[in-house]
């Protein structure tokens, strides 16, 4: 297959591991076969030897600071990494940097860059006070999912300026079957950024409700991931005098073994209104490893876990029901066998990284 020419600056900040980071990591990677440069400018993180080994070039530099030393590196690394690179095409994968782009704009030789935003959930009071100043700007906006188009348009987004990409999936899709659950004990896992906001307590009061209501089976709980409300959530787990049950994992970073070790995955985010993430990567490397997943119903969660289809989806903050899915689950293994087919077939479908770089590129070219 022959390169476009096309040169592509990809803008994050790779700090850290979670959704932005992964989708960066999964753009990078396809996109990098496909056409002429991709580069990341991000602040160093995790994530910077696996991207070095894809021999993608990384620019150092970070607005997430008051320091104006810092701000001024930011601006000037920029404009320099655009104009050496003869960059097409700039795709913010959050919404930060967007006005550092747009100051150092003039500055750049090619004067018909495309600037791109993925927007992956904001603030209510976010979208109200970006979206309109992005428009403005002539950022190209696109959702993580359907929800979150419909969100940039009601905000004020021209429909024409505007599409859907769903993240990509950076696993081995299994060749397996999904694992037997006639067996003593279940593990029931979530994997989230811990901090507030992602109602990773709602888990906690879940392993609570299971083990005082469903003594008859055996039961573990697994939390993956990391952040600065770990603390507080390991203070709640002894509280609910549940720290026997479940166990704090982490940063991971080998999620197919995570999900190898789960029977079951629980998706415990609530989004209220408008505000918060749009899709979560964690559900889909699930589904990709054929796991059993039941999920609150939010944001763009619904697009993948249909109900009754391929996963349990549940009216939000519904503990009970919640522990009754996962009993479902358990007990009818038959309909939970197909629920996970399903589920596997739907990301195959919609989230392969091959074709999320193809539709990129098409958006790239007629956006």
């Amino acid at each position: 297959m022959s390169r476009e020419n096309l040169r592509v600056l990809l803008v994050s900040d790779m700090g850290k591991i979670g959704g932005t980071e992964i989708a960066t990591l999964i753009a990078a990677t396809e996109l990098k076969p496909l056409i002429d440069t991709v580069c990341i400018f991000n602040k160093s993180g995790p994530l910077f030897e696996t991207i070095a080994e894809l021999g993608v070039e990384q620019i150092n530099a970070e607005c997430h600071t008051k320091n104006p030393v810092k701000l001024l590196n930011y601006v000037y690394q920029l404009v320099n990494t655009v104009n050496r690179n003869k960059i097409d095409v700039i795709h913010a994968q959050m919404a930060r940097p967007l006005p550092f782009i747009w100051l150092t704009k003039k500055f750049f030789k090619n004067k018909n860059v495309k600037i791109f935003w993925t927007s992956r959930g904001l603030e209510h009071e976010t979208y109200q006070k970006v979206v309109p100043f992005f428009v403005k700007l002539g950022v190209i906006g696109l959702g993580n999912c359907k929800l979150e188009q419909k969100k940039l348009i009601r905000y004020g987004y021209p429909e024409k300026k505007t599409s859907y990409i769903y993240n990509a999936y950076r696993l081995t899709p299994t060749t397996k079957e999904m694992k037997s659950l006639n067996k003593d004990t279940f593990v029931i896992g979530t994997l989230s950024a811990l901090r507030e906001g992602r109602c990773v307590e709602l888990f906690l009061h879940l392993v609570k409700y299971i083990t005082e209501n469903y003594s008859d089976k055996n039961f573990q709980f697994l939390i993956g991931g990391n952040g600065e409300y770990r603390q507080t959530l390991e203070r709640l787990a002894l509280e609910l005098n549940i720290t026997h049950k479940v166990k704090f994992l982490g940063n991971i970073t080998d999620v197919s073994s995570f999900m190898d070790n789960i029977d079951i995955f629980v998706s415990p985010l609530v989004v209220d209104g408008d505000s918060g993430a749009g899709l979560s990567n964690s559900i889909v490397e699930a589904m990709i490893m054929k796991v059993p997943v039941c999920a609150f119903k939010a944001a763009g969660i619904e697009e993948i876990v249909i109900n009754d289809n391929t996963g349990y989806l549940i009216e939000p903050r519904d503990i009970p029901a919640m522990a009754k899915a996962i009993r479902n689950v358990i007990d009818d293994v038959t309909l939970t066998e197909q629920y996970v087919n399903n589920a596997y077939e739907l990301i195959i479908r919609e989230c392969d990284p091959k074709k999320y770089a193809q539709k990129l590129l098409r958006l790239y070219k007629e956006l």
